[in-house]
């Protein structure tokens, strides 16, 4: 445990020494100061409360709403119950938010809990739905503007937070949406230059909608950038697919502007980096790592052993991994053994596999995946076998259709098309177009006729909106002369919205 700075421990051993004649707002204070001091004190709001305060006068809300906001061992349903009994849950919304917030950011979250608790508020204002919002899962984006809905017609006006809380929800389909609410933002006087929230927000907006046109237009408008901002282009053109603007923005960041890229922009930026093979901007992004001092973040650090594996480096990526000055996870681990796989070595990811057992660390899906398809490309059958039933029954991982379609492409390619067909039948998720698009193939490969016409009926019947596979069936039935079935795939492949790109290459001259 941390001592305490030398300014709180002193007003602490005061108030220890007279808790009688310390007024309240003096508790309250020191409440507040040791609710956000090092979390090895998170015992002490708790402590200070009831030994102390409770036995002399009657909290109010302000404190109610610090102990709230502290991370101390008080469960929330005794806080929540609590502040029922003095009256305070419903005389003060500042109390009702502290508890909404603490009921959101529990381990175990408790949204009905939450929801329920708001629901009954006599007044909500705008900071009871801004937690909310900003606390709603991924993908609720109708239940979003839903609660805007209701925000205003509580009489509550949307701010900067509840903008900057809204603006992720303006997925792909909502671009609408997401103009009115930069309209909105205009008009409110929000996009001046210290506004670097909602003007990220907005950039990040554009980009997820599928217009960096735009996004780039907002930025190139914006009085003041700082990291964050240019971040969120660089990370909007990497989700565009527009991996040589990501890096051209990138170095502006830093020519241009001076702007000193921190490590969320390095990883950021080794996305568009590992797309375009880019081994000489990958040692480039290292060295500035190393200069900065930012070498040994696990995060960055799992990213340059994925883009040097990427760029076909994987001697660099080893030694980064065998460095024993940083604390490797278990994704550090999952991005080398992925790297071992790409490049067909099947033994090393295998050995590095066992290695990472031997070191305790637990695999998860992620790292299933990868050695499951080096195993897969190597032809290495049995030991792919006894990870995958290993990693089920010992490690307990749930396998995912991922996971499934790799052992199905391990079986078919090897020749036991039958086991790899027996292996669909026993699966415990549904096969998707990935497991039998590798059953296909290996049909294809094995001339199995039988295994081909159903692998092909079975993409066709789940309608995927994955053109390979449409074609790969296509130019099956075309092989067989069969093209009253061919015309049926192509009719379906062209009324599709999504296109099969064709393929490419390129040499780096670097």
């Amino acid at each position: 445990m941390r001592p305490l700075p030398a300014g709180v421990a002193a007003r602490l051993a005061a108030v220890a020494a007279d808790p009688a004649g310390v007024p309240l707002p003096v508790f309250n204070s020191l409440l507040s100061l040791l609710a956000s001091s090092d979390p090895s004190h998170a015992h002490l709001p708790l402590h200070l409360f009831r030994r102390l305060l409770l036995p002399r006068r009657h909290p109010d809300a302000f404190t109610l709403s610090t102990l709230a906001s502290s991370s101390s061992s008080l469960s929330s349903a005794a806080l929540h119950a609590f502040a029922l009994r003095l009256g305070l849950l419903h005389a003060d919304p500042v109390v009702a938010n502290a508890l909404l917030l603490r009921y959101l950011r529990l381990p175990t979250r408790c949204p009905d809990l939450a929801r329920r608790l708001f629901d009954e508020m006599p007044v909500r204002t705008a900071a009871s739905y801004n937690t909310l919002i900003s606390h709603l899962p991924p993908g609720g984006a109708e239940d979003v503007w839903g609660l805007v809905r209701r925000m205003v017609a509580d009489g509550c006006t949307p701010d900067r937070f509840t903008v900057s809380a809204v603006l992720p929800a303006c997925v792909s389909g909502y671009l609408r949406r997401g103009r009115e609410l930069h309209c909105y933002a205009l008009r409110a006087g929000m996009c001046g230059p210290d506004d670097f929230h909602v003007s990220s927000g907005l950039v990040s907006m554009y980009c997820r909608v599928g217009h960096p046109d735009l996004a780039w237009r907002v930025f190139n408008q914006l009085e003041r950038r700082n990291v964050v901002s240019w971040t969120a282009m660089v990370g909007g053109f990497v989700e565009n697919r527009m991996f040589e603007d990501a890096v051209e923005a990138f170095r502006a960041m830093w020519v241009n502007d001076g702007i000193q890229p921190n490590r969320i922009a390095l990883i950021t930026v080794l996305s568009a980096v590992q797309a375009l093979s880019g081994l000489a901007e990958g040692k480039q992004v290292h060295s500035f790592a190393v200069r900065m001092g930012m070498y040994g973040e696990v995060p960055l650090n799992n990213a340059l052993i994925d883009t040097y594996a990427k760029c076909g480096s994987l001697h660099y990526a080893r030694r980064i991994f065998d460095d024993d000055s940083w604390c490797k996870d278990v994704i550090s681990w999952g991005a080398m053994i992925l790297g071992y796989g790409i490049h067909g070595m099947g033994a090393e990811a295998v050995d590095l596999f066992e290695q990472m057992l031997v070191s305790g660390v637990k695999p998860d899906d992620i790292v299933g995946l990868g050695v499951l398809s080096a195993c897969s490309r190597a032809g290495l059958v049995l030991k792919g076998l006894d990870i995958y039933n290993s990693m089920v029954k010992d490690h307990g991982v749930n396998p995912t259709e991922e996971m499934c379609a790799c052992m199905v492409d391990l079986l078919g390619r090897s020749g036991h098309v039958d086991h790899a067909m027996d292996f669909i039948k026993s699966m415990s998720v549904e096969p998707g177009s990935s497991v039998w698009g590798a059953l296909l193939d290996a049909s294809v490969i094995h001339n199995n006729k039988e295994i081909q016409d159903f692998a092909s009926r079975s993409l066709l019947r789940l309608e995927e909106r994955k053109p390979s596979n449409l074609v790969a069936v296509s130019n099956l039935f075309a092989s067989s002369e069969r093209w009253s079935i061919v015309e049926q795939v192509r009719t379906r492949i062209n009324q599709g919205s999504v296109k099969k790109k064709p393929g490419r290459s390129w040499v780096n001259p670097t």
